[in-house]
């Protein structure tokens, strides 16, 4: 008896191995794929955040949208101005990036800088762009303020309706009102 159960298990191993390696020859051929996508120590992460930061990013999640079609829903009336100020203001002299949301009578724009007087392109940017629009102009450095605006400009150049982002958008313009009431407190 247990001479017949060694050979059962042996038997049953052996079609195991067997099953496992059916398909071991188109296996061998694509075990050097390299289709996942990198993440965390071995990403392409260029800014020096960490994988946590970087997959909780919600701009790390998506297309590069500087090099995607544009593609703004029918209730934003903003889209054309948006997308010249952006350009424009881009190109200026200190400005790594830059999004712009409008809302109405306002010109929302949050710059990225890789200056230290940060008080200077602001109100260069801010003269640049009111030169573009009879709109209000508001012009932020402040890193929170840029993400946030990225945020809005991103999902309003993705398609998503002004409708969406409509409470973001007024956040923002609340927070970057109370700013200009504290401006010891905060550079916005």
């Amino acid at each position: 008896m247990k001479k017949l159960m060694i050979l059962t298990s042996a038997l049953m191993l052996t079609s195991t191995l067997a099953a496992c390696n059916a398909d071991g020859n188109e296996t061998m051929d694509t075990r050097y794929n390299n289709d996942t996508r990198p993440i965390g120590y071995y990403s392409n992460n260029a800014d020096g955040e960490g994988p946590l930061t970087e997959m909780a990013d919600r701009d790390r999640n998506r297309n590069d949208l500087d090099r995607t079609e544009i593609n703004y829903a029918d209730d934003y009336n903003g889209g054309d101005l948006a997308t010249r100020i952006r350009d424009r203001v881009k190109g200026m002299k200190n400005v790594e990036d830059a999004r712009v949301v409008v809302n109405g009578d306002t010109v929302l724009v949050g710059i990225d800088t890789n200056d230290r007087n940060d008080q200077a392109i602001r109100e260069k940017v801010k003269n640049t762009v009111q030169k573009m629009t009879d709109k209000n102009v508001r012009v932020t450095t402040d890193e929170d303020m840029f993400t946030r605006i990225r945020n809005v400009d991103d999902d309003l150049r993705e398609g998503n309706g002004f409708a969406e982002v409509r409470s973001d958008v007024n956040e923002i313009m609340n927070d970057l009102g109370d700013a200009r009431r504290r401006p010891f407190e905060n550079n916005g």
